[in-house]
């Protein structure tokens, strides 16, 4: 048997700093199935917290705490497929294949080796003077199975990458999904080139470890190997919101920094608290916000006034 793996990479502007999702629901001929039908629950169905370690295995599907498997789906070679995003907001961003083993049944393979391959990517624009997130407020991604794709049983992977909080080692948010499916009517293409996750990305690449407020990056650099096949699979293109050089103000626990395109300056401030204090990943400030502002330790309150969330998505194939 054969498996296959998308890793769609798209770079986003996702409504709200909180914002956390799944993937629960495959989308096949137009219409939803049902969520985690087909798609391998993954760690965060009740929490929605995003996999923050790319050398952990949690890379390839984000299942080490759950049964990984699901059922398998038919999905022809040249048709669309999709997923949807459920959490807050409603984006959705990256999907990605693979391919099985001979003779393995997908439901019971974990998806290592290098075997895993592109076939999709909605990634940021930038040029010095904005950045521009085309697949800002998807409340899903639809992409097509390469034609060329041989017959076989697949991984489809999806992944997005929230980069609001990417200026930092390990700070990027990785949010995956791994679907199963079974490719009928295929092609004699070589898919290809194969990474491996982990291994496929250190967490150091221009991509995932990036400033996206100041300065402007000039170009964006979409993490993983390239699309196959190189004219990519396709896809309506999604909306587009951009930054601009104008103003950004980011306020923390301890520091407040007001940037612009051209000076930068640093402040002291204090932080106020209700009495009680904020775990991991939880609200700490914002607009009309009145909560604590104080985390639980070790970590540290980070505020951004800016109500948006940054991010990469990319699809990959496992062969």
């Amino acid at each position: 048997m054969k498996f296959l793996s998308a890793l769609v990479v798209v770079a986003t502007l996702a409504a709200k700093v909180s914002a956390h999702y799944v993937w629960p629901q495959l989308i096949v001929g137009g219409s939803n199935t049902s969520a985690w039908q087909y798609v391998r629950q993954t760690n965060n169905w009740q929490d929605l917290n995003p996999m923050l370690d790319v050398t952990s295995t949690d890379v390839r599907c984000y299942t080490s705490l759950e049964s990984g498997t699901s059922s398998t789906i038919s999905v022809a070679a040249g048709s669309t497929v999709g997923f949807t995003i459920s959490g807050n907001p409603s984006n959705l961003y990256h999907p990605g294949m693979a391919k099985a083993p001979s003779a393995t049944d997908v439901a019971s393979w974990d998806g290592s080796g290098t075997v895993w391959f592109k076939i999709y990517e909605i990634p940021a624009i930038a040029d010095g003077v904005t950045i521009t997130f085309p697949a800002t407020g998807l409340s899903e991604i639809e992409f097509t199975i390469p034609s060329s794709l041989p017959s076989g049983q697949y991984l489809i992977r999806t992944e997005h990458i929230a980069l609001h909080s990417a200026s930092y080692y390990g700070g990027a948010q990785f949010y995956i999904a791994c679907a199963q499916v079974q490719v009928t009517n295929g092609g004699s293409g070589t898919p290809s080139p194969l990474v491996a996750f982990p291994g496929a990305y250190t967490g150091n690449e221009p991509g995932i470890l990036i400033n996206i407020y100041y300065p402007i990056p000039t170009s964006y650099a979409q993490p993983g190997p390239p699309v196959w096949p190189a004219s990519g699979s396709g896809g309506a293109a999604p909306p587009t919101s951009t930054i601009t050089t104008s103003p950004i103000t980011t306020t923390t626990k301890q520091i407040t920094t007001t940037t612009t395109k051209a000076t930068s300056t640093t402040s002291s401030s204090t932080g106020s608290s209700t009495g009680t204090t904020v775990p991991e990943f939880g609200q700490c400030g914002g607009q009309s916000y009145t909560g604590s502002t104080v985390c639980a330790a070790p970590f540290t309150c980070k505020v951004t006034n800016r109500e948006a969330t940054y991010s990469s998505h990319a699809v990959f194939v496992l062969h």
